[in-house]
């Protein structure tokens, strides 16, 4: 059947963050100096040596900081019954904006990654959070190779939802911003109970993404969301462990 996110009509909006701060989009192009690796030319003889690169070498410096309090945002939203995370792409996940229409090599775009979600998705996992990427790029390919390179244990669950007219969502739900994307989602992960996810509603799901507009109409359609702030991203854990 369909599904609409349910949730209980006679309960009252979920208490969550939106901050109205606006942001200028696509500003944020530097790599990360602690992922930095020379990658060769885009040559097909040479992407496979990159991407073994990338594996083998494009490891964050450990920061035991960060990862705990990436620890302590999961115990947040363990408390609040969270058990699906729907994190936006571009300027989110990553720390730049592609359009859609990234030209370079997978192994380059995944040294824009940001150390925190390096930690946060695992940390959110072992905790059966369950993530899925929810985007209007339609590179949804190179997308799905940046998570299996890093996080090669679990990127084969995590779903990924984005303008390649690959999906359809057929449920009663709103379609605006990323709502659709994440129901689309949702009916994924319900059909593979050996995720141990059984039951994800609106009041369950958190919604991370740096477009004020699609953090409205997340509110708005009663369902948990948190802005991220591109210039200043680790403000993110602390917003999360603010969440009512």
């Amino acid at each position: 059947g369909s599904l609409s996110f349910p949730s209980p009509s006679s309960a009252a909006p979920p208490s969550s963050l939106f901050l109205v701060n606006r942001v200028r989009r696509g500003s944020h192009s530097r790599f990360h100096p602690d992922l930095q690796l020379k990658f060769p030319e885009r040559r097909e003889s040479n992407y496979d040596s990159a991407m073994s690169m990338f594996a083998a070498f494009a490891k964050p410096k450990r920061d035991d900081a960060l990862e705990r309090k990436c620890e302590d945002a999961v115990d947040r939203l363990v408390d609040l019954n969270i058990n699906f995370l729907a994190i936006d792409f571009d300027q989110t996940m990553i720390d730049v904006h592609t359009g859609g229409r990234w030209k370079e090599t997978v192994p380059e775009l995944a040294q824009h990654l940001r150390p925190l979600f390096l930690h946060l998705v695992p940390a959110a996992t072992s905790r059966n959070i369950r993530i899925a990427v929810v985007t209007f790029s339609p590179q949804t390919k190179h997308i799905r190779e940046v998570l299996e390179h890093a996080f090669p244990d679990i990127a084969e669950k995590i779903p990924i939802r984005g303008n390649d007219g690959t999906w359809s969502y057929e449920g009663n739900g709103m379609r605006a911003g990323k709502q659709e994307h994440m129901a689309s989602a949702t009916e994924e992960l319900l059909a593979k109970p050996e995720l141990g996810v059984t039951n994800i509603t609106k009041y369950t799901t958190l919604l991370i993404d740096d477009d004020p507009k699609n953090i409205k109409k997340a509110l708005k359609d009663r369902t948990r969301a948190v802005w991220i702030n591109p210039r200043d991203p680790n403000r993110l854990l602390d917003d999360i462990l603010s969440l009512r």
